[in-house]
């Protein structure tokens, strides 16, 4: 008889101990089904910030697709327009350059016809002699031309 006790208080006390776990697991499992609506409410409120985020970065790359495609636009206006002036540029060196060539042949001749003057005696006015015109050879005259009407293509 005294097994059957002592495995009847073996029993006892394994349940007892058991009670007590089960209690203690019946408590944390309440505190998690309390805790689930706020779980709940933290899991909408990620998938609303995580939709809202995904919403903004589908507007980025719009925007910067569309602003990506006029700064290549200005961009290429900007080449075309560099290039255009550049060759503004030539043309008017060109300009300058003709026109300070015939500034220095004109000073010579009228240096020329000074020191004629002052070297000989005053003639008679029918005397005197109208000065050569410059002359310019053809081809420049074309590129004169050609630079001109560009020139007055831009207004």
């Amino acid at each position: 008889m005294s097994w059957t006790i002592l495995a009847d208080g073996v029993v006892a006390v394994l349940l007892i101990a058991t009670i007590i776990y089960v209690r203690r697991f019946s408590k944390q499992i309440r505190a998690i089904r309390d805790s689930r609506g706020e779980f709940e409410k933290l899991i909408a409120d990620l998938t609303k910030s995580t939709d809202q985020a995904a919403s903004h970065l589908h507007q980025f790359k719009v925007t910067a697709e569309v602003t990506g495609r006029d700064l290549q636009a200005r961009v290429e206006r900007t080449q075309a327009l560099t290039t255009e002036f550049g060759k503004m540029g030539e043309d008017l060196k060109l300009l300058t350059e003709r026109a300070e060539s015939a500034a220095n042949h004109l000073e010579a001749v009228i240096a020329k016809g000074r020191h004629i003057a002052t070297a000989s005696a005053p003639a008679p006015v029918a005397a005197m002699q109208p000065a050569p015109a410059i002359e310019l050879p053809e081809e420049e005259d074309d590129r004169k031309v050609s630079s001109l009407s560009k020139l007055s293509g831009l207004r």
